[in-house]
């Protein structure tokens, strides 16, 4: 019987026994007596609030003799409110994080916490990695069931454009209001003749807070998000709303496609004209179209050249400019017998609300359709027709949004049904008799085609 594996077999156990010699194959210490990585985790004493974001200092112990490559960590609930991680630095949250130690080393990171929601009690969570000795953390919050406050403030009109409130510049009957309470609806209040408004028994936490229905014409510049926090201390949080006069009221913007009648994938040339009509200059004016990102918007404004926020222009006092771009029409359009393109003209930052706006149209041939709908006066503001909103026994056009002739003309029913019956493709604007004009930024549209929305039924709101 050959004895050469018995030698192959002696010869491995020679080889291994020099390499544990050697210290090549030594497992760490560390890994034989205890953890490899140590967490510890702190927070500031605070407390913190519901919803409003909050630092966490981990620090990481590499107990081993050699370097640790690629760390990672995870949280566990343990009990209480949740908390959500918004920024790992670099910890976890994607494939690529992860972290080196050298031997021995300890290092510290901020990650980014936040508690979105009070769940009886405060959070108690627990950051783990792998071959660890995790790091326990409870985070001291306040309760909101049991801490209230209140916050305050004014809505004013910044007419002379210094960035404060001035005297005088209060708007009355404005709506401040604040977002984040838990229960999914705003909380409401509406400002007195000195725009103030006050905020009474909220549960501590953070709030966003805004804005709207202001008197006038004026438009709200929030400035990025603004917030409330509101903890229980007296007096409490106190923040001033700032609204503008309209940019359009500066700014006149015209727009025209170079045809009426196209078909889907050609090109088409689109010449804006913009005009400084107040006596200051203009400065970095851009463009900005599709803010919805519909499927039959003109294709190709962003690679716009001109207007573009990189090339964006400047207005002299009473100065006019053109300009010409171009675009293809979509293949949705055969769907909407048509495709348009919505396009706003400003400055960033700036509100997107009361910049200038140039809405076109065109027709692509599509097969026809039918439309219909509710016409009401929303007096309570809820976006529901309600028993005494609809406009009854009333002259309705619907009119080409293109070329302005009526495709079709019906009288609102006792409920303010409106139905026109088969009418070409197209985009329209549902026009209403006796002073009544649309209370929507969409201009009482509607489409007419093959679209997955086309067919469906519409309630438009209307004002006078």
């Amino acid at each position: 019987m050959s004895r050469t594996p018995l030698r192959g077999v002696r010869r491995l156990f020679a080889v291994l026994a020099a390499a544990l010699t050697a210290g090549a194959l030594t497992v760490p210490a560390a890994h034989a007596d205890g953890p490899q990585l140590v967490i510890t985790a702190a927070v500031d004493p605070g407390p913190q609030l519901v919803g409003r974001p909050f630092p966490i200092t981990l620090t990481l112990t590499n107990t081993t003799d050699r370097p640790l490559t690629k760390v990672t960590l995870w949280d566990e609930h343990v009990s209480g409110s949740y908390l959500s991680i918004q920024d790992w630095a670099g910890l976890g949250g994607s494939p690529q994080a992860g972290v080196d130690l050298d031997a021995g080393a300890t290092r510290s990171f901020t990650v980014t916490a936040v508690v979105w929601s009070w769940r009886q009690d405060v959070p108690h969570e627990r950051f783990r990695g792998s071959w660890d000795q995790p790091g326990d953390l409870v985070v001291p919050l306040t309760d909101p069931t049991t801490t209230r406050g209140s916050a305050s403030g004014v809505v004013y009109g910044d007419r002379n454009e210094n960035g404060a409130f001035d005297a005088g510049e209060g708007l009355a009957g404005a709506v401040a209001y604040l977002t984040g309470s838990g229960s999914g609806s705003p909380i409401e209040v509406t400002t007195g003749a000195d725009g103030q408004f006050t905020f009474t028994d909220l549960p501590a936490q953070r709030y966003g807070i805004s804005s709207y229905r202001l008197p006038d014409g004026w438009v709200s510049d929030a400035g990025g998000p603004q917030y409330v926090d509101v903890d229980g201390s007296v007096p409490g949080p106190q923040r001033n709303l700032r609204a503008l006069r309209p940019l359009s009221e500066k700014l006149h913007a015209t727009g025209a496609f170079d045809r009426a009648t196209y078909q889907v994938g050609d090109p088409v040339q689109v010449t804006f004209t913009l005009t400084n009509v107040s006596g200051a200059p203009l400065h970095g004016v851009a463009v900005g179209c599709d803010r919805f990102g519909s499927d039959d918007h003109l294709l190709g404004w962003g690679s716009w050249t001109d207007l573009s926020p990189a090339a964006a222009v400047d207005l002299a006092p009473g100065e006019s400019r053109t300009f010409t771009e171009s675009g293809t029409v979509p293949s949705a359009a055969t769907q909407y017998g048509g495709f348009y393109a919505a396009c706003d003209f400003g400055s960033d930052p700036g509100p997107i609300e009361g910049r200038p706006r140039v809405n076109l149209d065109a027709h692509v041939a599509a097969p026809p359709g039918t439309t219909g709908g509710v016409v009401y006066h929303d007096d309570n503001g809820n976006y529901t027709a309600d028993p005494g909103e609809a406009i009854t026994g009333t002259a309705v056009d619907l009119v080409d949004r293109v070329d302005g002739t009526v495709a079709a003309s019906a009288v609102s029913d006792a409920q303010g049904h409106v139905a026109f019956g088969t009418v070409p493709a197209g985009r329209y604007t549902v026009r209403v008799a006796g002073g009544w004009r649309p209370a929507d930024g969409d201009d009482g549209a509607v489409a007419v085609g093959t679209c997955w929305s086309c067919g469906e039924e519409w309630a438009l709101r209307y004002q006078r």
